[in-house]
């Protein structure tokens, strides 16, 4: 698809920018280009939202590696700490300078007038996410993908059913309908990619179920890509504990990658036997019981602590289980013009 000069150049700098690793700013040129196309077209380009969604993910996934963690709360953990020692060794502070009534009074009004002043300047909901902003373009992108893909399969409803429709991961496709299947499947990957790293396991799980259901379509059992999308399913499902049948569902994934890699390593000639041994290690870890696994951390805990209370050096435990219980973010309705958002510096 062509675009205006104007269009072409912002798509060019956000492309020297990303390839810079300049996320944020490349993310701005994007956006731009959405908004000229957006004001010149009167509609939105799948393929541009797509390219500032993509970048917008990365511009959240190098913030996120700088900022890891809230000074704030870093602070507040530290303050209970504090208190949580000072209660078990039973010993209580007081201030040197016991205050007057009067200065308590005062100090009591201070502080009820500043705590208004901060209920005042509080915004009325909470801004979103980097994370969210991304997976919203990118959401968008994937309903005007798969209108363009309901449009081109009713002009031509008896092409392409050969399967695979690709001979390899590298081959171009030349007809609409498997070119709009090659950009549904990479949007839908980039979706799960999204929900994955901001922790909404379900949603990640069911769009790596759509990037695998059209990957299988679009080529051989042993591509690469193939092999990619049931470790992702496997990795999101892994983590989705309120479902029953998640962690057998993994597994099976993760069989399945595991086939895909060996079929291709055969075919090729080409050994990898520390992949091959990494995807094996990943099946045995998961056909472990999780509740058995959990019970053994506890009862390690336990030892740690009855160890301490008794004087004996305390074992060292292995890494704390993660509460993955976060929000699992729904799909909004699709919407028909786009409003520009800017990645948040």
């Amino acid at each position: 698809m062509s675009f205006s000069p104007e269009i072409s150049t912002l798509i060019a700098d956000g492309a020297k920018l990303y390839a810079a690793q300049e996320f944020e700013q490349s993310a701005d040129k994007y956006a731009e280009a959405c908004q000229v196309y957006n004001e010149q077209a009167e509609a939105d380009n799948a393929d541009l939202l797509f390219l500032y969604g993509k970048t917008l993910f990365q511009a959240a996934v190098s913030k996120s590696e700088v900022f890891g963690g809230s000074a704030e709360q870093n602070d507040d953990e530290n303050e209970n700490e504090d208190a949580k020692t000072a209660k078990e060794s039973g010993m209580f502070q007081f201030s040197e300078d016991v205050p007057l009534a009067e200065e308590e009074d005062d100090a009591f009004e201070k502080a009820a007038e500043e705590e208004n002043s901060e209920e005042e300047e509080e915004p009325e909901g909470e801004d979103q996410t980097d994370f969210e902003v991304a997976w919203e373009i990118l959401d968008l992108a994937r309903t005007l993908f798969e209108k363009q893909l309901h449009d081109a399969q009713k002009e031509a409803p008896a092409a392409e059913t050969v399967i695979p429709l690709l001979k390899s991961d590298t081959e171009e496709p030349v007809s609409p309908v498997v070119t709009l299947k090659k950009k549904l499947s990479e949007t839908y990957d980039l979706l799960g990619e999204v929900s994955l790293e901001a922790e909404n396991f379900k949603q990640a799980a069911l769009d790596f179920e759509q990037t695998l259901v059209l990957r299988l379509e679009l080529y051989p059992a042993l591509s690469s890509l193939v092999s990619e999308s049931h470790y992702k399913l496997s990795l999101a499902l892994e983590f989705c504990v309120d479902d029953a049948t998640a962690r057998a569902r993994a597994v099976e994934q993760m069989e399945l990658a595991l086939v895909s890699v060996k079929a291709r390593i055969e075919l090729s000639g080409e050994l990898d036997d520390e992949l091959v041994q990494d995807l094996e290690d990943r099946v045995a870890e998961l056909k472990k019981d999780p509740v058995a696994e959990m019970e053994a951390e506890k009862l390690r805990i336990m030892q740690g602590i009855l160890g301490e209370a008794t004087g004996e050096e305390k074992p060292v435990s292995s890494a704390p289980v993660n509460d993955l219980t976060g929000m699992v973010k729904k799909r909004k309705a699709p919407v028909n013009t786009l409003e520009v958002k800017k990645v948040k510096k």
